[in-house]
């Protein structure tokens, strides 16, 4: 039988422990509260490691290689056309690491999904999700939610869906959650890039005002870059998976003659991935510039429905300086807020979806740089071959 995980032997011992904790305190004087009942339940060898109250806050994130081999094959069998591919991420946080042990995909969605479609789709999520677990927890397997995963494409990690995803994970899952994310174009090439990601300090206070326009921002000091702390991420391998990468990857101690060169690095790739790259960079930023002129749109109709406010309000102070100077008993002046709830003067607009839309131009920009030093290097050094021979 399989030896079983960390998280479900760290859950038996606390169950031990706390049926022993429940018995003395049931043969003792009663009058312990609930706080104590649940320090009593921890177990003094794991003290000092399972952090009860959450207030040791994660600074590193463990993967089991198992989880990084589930999402490079998710990635690879998703649908090209999909807008969402994520999944849930399991495990348990000891000391201000979290160990993730497993994971699960979620069903893809396809790209254009809006209103009503959006959130049966999320209610789909959730239902699959509360089945996989229930699931888990007939073969003893780990069933706390520490984070999820996304698999994105250009480094686009400033994303509403992995936004989203974190903001929903901050009352639901102990520390507010992390995101591992998986640049898709980066494995295709041959990079496993994965990087982990929480919400940014300064984010969790706009989220907490419920505020995200110019004033808000500037007093978080919140832009794309201050959206999410990266954390470390460490693969976690088996001993024996070790052993074997090991003896695979070392030098053979045989005689033999030198390997043949090979010349697979200094292929260039197909024109595809240019015009891709720049395709997606060219709707980036009109997606980005259609959200300025929305936000430009709706600044001009509250500056209108600002100044008819407020020419209400000076017309009532003349009226009743006017009756003063009379010998009138000026009438009450209206209130401010009064006046604008009357104008329907709306609130100041959100700029998050602005800094989301700048952050992945930055990121897709950054791609296209990359990209094209490489293969511009290749191009001179294909030249000057040609040039010699």
């Amino acid at each position: 039988m399989a030896s079983r995980s960390l998280a479900s032997r760290i859950a038996g011992t606390l169950a031990s422990e706390q049926q022993a904790a429940a018995a003395a305190a049931g043969a003792s004087a009663s009058g312990t509260g609930a706080g104590s009942a649940t320090k009593e339940a921890i177990p003094k060898s794991l003290a000092g490691a399972v952090d009860a109250e959450a207030e040791i806050t994660v600074e590193k994130v463990k993967v089991d290689g198992l989880v990084i081999s589930k999402i490079l094959k998710h990635g690879r069998d998703a649908k090209s056309n999909a807008s969402n591919i994520s999944g849930v991420l399991l495990g348990i946080d000891l000391q201000g690491t979290l160990e993730v042990s497993n994971s699960f995909p979620l069903p893809s969605t396809s790209g254009g999904s809006k209103g009503g479609d959006d959130d049966d789709a999320k209610a789909s999520h959730a239902r699959y999700q509360a089945g996989m677990l229930r699931q888990l927890s007939f073969v003893s397997g780990d069933t706390t939610v520490v984070g999820s995963y996304h698999i994105v494409t250009m480094g686009q990690v400033y994303k509403s869906t992995i936004l989203d995803a974190l903001v929903g994970q901050i009352e639901k899952v102990r520390h507010g959650g992390i995101a591992i994310v998986h640049d898709l174009s980066q494995a295709t090439r041959g990079n496993a890039a994965f990087k982990a990601f929480r919400l940014s300090p300064g984010y969790l206070a706009a989220h907490k005002s419920g505020k995200f326009h110019a004033q808000s921002l500037a007093a978080n000091s919140l832009t794309f870059a201050q959206l999410f702390v990266e954390l470390p991420l460490q693969v976690r391998t088996s001993p024996l998976a070790s052993a074997f990468l090991n003896t695979v990857l070392s030098p053979s101690t045989s005689s033999s003659s030198a390997p043949a060169p090979t010349f697979s690095n200094l292929s260039l790739p197909a024109p595809t991935i240019h015009t891709r790259a720049l395709d997606l960079l060219l709707e980036t930023l009109d997606q980005s510039k259609s959200e300025e002129n929305n936000v430009a749109y709706q600044s001009r109709q509250i500056a209108r429905e600002r100044a008819k406010a407020d020419a209400y309000l000076a017309k009532k102070r003349e009226e009743n300086a006017q009756r003063i100077a009379q010998g009138l008993t000026p009438f009450a002046e209206p209130r401010e807020e009064d006046v604008r709830a009357m104008y329907k003067v709306p609130g100041e607009p959100s700029r998050l979806d602005s800094v989301m839309l700048m952050g992945q131009v930055d990121a897709v920009a950054k791609e296209v740089e990359l990209l094209q030093s490489v293969e511009m290097v290749k191009m001179y050094a294909a030249r000057a071959g040609s040039a010699t021979a």
